[in-house]
């Protein structure tokens, strides 16, 4: 289910800078309807650790637990700004570590998170 394949760099891969972010990720597992245009949040949320975090998508530290479905529900914050929600594909997983490709992000949250990795840089 790996997103690399072969020998290329998954930095090559990037279209967004991705800078660390150790902060906590609340996690719920999400079913498409049966029509495919609606993502329900289903079961009980998960916390995660962040490991780093673009507009593209956000890297996270699970430890050993199952497997998530492909489709999550992701929320976290930057310090005292308001929470990020977003709706993440799972684009690969190495032992307790996963990467997320964000799907559903609105404009606002994007804003926080440009302005996150342009502060850290």
């Amino acid at each position: 289910m790996g997103l690399f394949m072969g020998d290329t760099n998954p930095q090559d891969k990037r279209k967004h800078n991705r800078i660390k972010f150790d902060g906590d990720v609340i996690i719920h597992p999400v079913m498409q309807s049966e029509s495919g245009n609606i993502l329900e949040v289903q079961g009980k949320a998960i916390t995660a650790k962040g490991g780093d975090i673009s507009e593209g998508g956000i890297r996270l530290e699970l430890g050993d637990t199952n497997s998530p479905t492909d489709i999550l529900k992701v929320s976290f914050k930057f310090q005292k700004a308001k929470p990020v929600d977003a709706y993440a594909r799972l684009a690969w997983k190495s032992g307790g570590t996963y990467g997320l490709q964000f799907i559903v992000l609105d404009d606002d949250s994007r804003a926080q998170i440009r302005s996150y990795v342009e502060k850290q840089k």
